[in-house]
């Protein structure tokens, strides 16, 4: 992360505390741009509390759950942490300490391969494969209930508009 990267988080961070009181009493930013970054940082994290609480019978987080869900859509085959990594939507996560959790849990299992041993591969067990069926009730449930804030058109238009923003800066 670059310096103006650093400056620019670092604002968000600050700002986004206080943002949500300031929010709720009408309060906008001058800068439409600036408040766009303050609402999504915002509903980033709301979103993230809500998948914690979804998985939280199994005690992992929600960075873990998506850890499992990438091993089981790669599943009978194993991937790298850099592989992983590339997969997730949240590129400062430890994935390393997210893997030694499931590893100490039983949900994933890791390897080295013969022809790289400094290489660890980590795979979805068959307690981590049942341990998903078991949370997604939870899941799906959680997510009807953002659903009852937007409707599906919404949610397109959202995700749309994310992916344009995205899209506009690649570092």
């Amino acid at each position: 992360m670059n310096h103006e990267q650093q400056h620019v988080q670092h604002h968000v961070q600050h700002h986004a505390q206080h943002h949500s009181q300031h929010h709720a009493a009408g309060h906008r930013h001058q800068h439409p741009a600036l408040d766009a970054i303050m609402m999504i940082s915002s509903a980033a994290e709301f979103m993230a509390r809500q998948v914690d609480k979804a998985v939280a019978p199994l005690d992992i987080t929600g960075v873990q759950y998506k850890i499992l869900r990438i091993l089981k859509r790669a599943y009978p085959a194993g991937l790298s942490r850099t592989e992983i990594l590339n997969n997730l939507d949240e590129k400062s996560v430890d994935v390393t300490r997210s893997i030694d959790g499931l590893v100490k849990s039983g949900l994933v299992e890791r390897s080295r391969p013969e022809e790289d041993r400094r290489m660890s591969i980590a795979t979805i067990t068959q307690a981590g494969i049942d341990a998903l069926q078991q949370v997604d009730p939870l899941f799906y449930q959680m997510l009807g209930e953002m659903q009852a804030a937007l409707t599906e058109d919404e949610f397109r238009e959202l995700s749309r508009l994310c992916r344009k923003l995205i899209a506009s800066r690649q570092d």
